[in-house]
């Protein structure tokens, strides 16, 4: 019964929210660890220092990794998070002491990711994306649709007007996406704008359509995404999980009481018997 209260402790201890909160001030200390080694002057005067607080946090996270497996067991697997998290430590180990530099810095800013399995909100966020990528999918496939549709037209009306930007379908293309993206879109239309009056309806209808149009379908399909996973459910259905496991806990602890209870039951019973017969 000791052994069961002492590892129903630790299970709370590693998956509560204390431990959590550590785990996540050591990752934000790992990224400006990385950051510093990003300054030349800095990484050259305090490299010893920083390759130290390297190993530390490498440690921390694998000590937190081994703690989850003897904790979650064979099911810390199947939450991708604890995968990630295990692979980008195993990594980290393996390429400690490679000579690919290169690889071992990557690995060191991954890291940085485990911040996503650490806070609860961005996990939610990330799940609500990869839930909208079918819808985003179609989105994008229309959008490379009405590009398409505005580069042919682009460069077949205003080639002459403007071979720079619409000489061919690959550089109307390109103009189309720099406009997309507000880039000096301005210096793009006014010269074509003193050729070809109805150049405008061409222009705000492109960017009505493939930017506030398009960009508001992705925005929205995130957010109905988000919507169907609340935190709140969410927390709930954890609370209900945690009371669930106390409840398993308990009936454990008293089915060993009972247990012992006969067993003290039965000896009694044993030594009347022994008196009985000795006297």
């Amino acid at each position: 019964m000791t052994d069961t209260t002492q590892s129903s402790g630790f299970s709370k201890f590693v998956l509560g929210k204390k431990f959590s909160n550590f785990i996540l001030t050591v990752v934000f200390l790992n990224a400006i660890v990385i950051g510093c080694q990003c300054y030349p002057g800095v990484a050259e005067k305090y490299d010893s220092l920083l390759n130290s607080l390297d190993i530390t946090f490498l440690a921390i996270f694998t000590i937190e990794v081994i703690f989850k497996l003897f904790v979650c067991r064979s099911k810390y697997f199947k939450d991708g998070w604890n995968l990630f998290d295990f692979i980008v430590v195993a990594a980290s180990l393996a390429f400690m002491t490679s000579q690919f530099v290169s690889v071992l810095r990557i690995l060191r800013v991954l890291r940085i990711l485990k911040t996503i399995s650490s806070v609860h909100s961005l996990r939610r966020i990330i799940t609500s994306l990869f839930m909208a990528i079918p819808t985003i999918g179609s989105i994008t496939l229309l959008m490379l649709i009405v590009f398409f549709i505005y580069g042919v037209v682009g460069a077949t009306f205003y080639a002459e007007i403007s071979p720079t930007y619409f000489g061919d379908l690959s550089k109307s293309l390109i103009t189309l996406f720099q406009i997309a993206t507000f880039d000096d879109w301005a210096n793009i239309y006014r010269p074509i704008a003193e050729h070809s009056p109805f150049s405008l309806v061409y222009f705000v209808t492109f960017i009505f359509i493939a930017v506030f149009i398009m960009l508001n379908l992705v925005i929205g399909e995130i957010a109905n995404n988000a919507s169907k996973i609340p935190d709140e459910v969410q927390e709930d259905i954890a609370e209900i999980e945690k009371e669930v496991h106390e409840i398993k806990e308990d009936s454990s602890e008293i089915a060993l009481l009972r247990k012992e209870l006969r067993e003290l039951r039965l000896l009694l019973v044993e030594q009347k018997e022994q008196k009985y017969k000795s006297g």
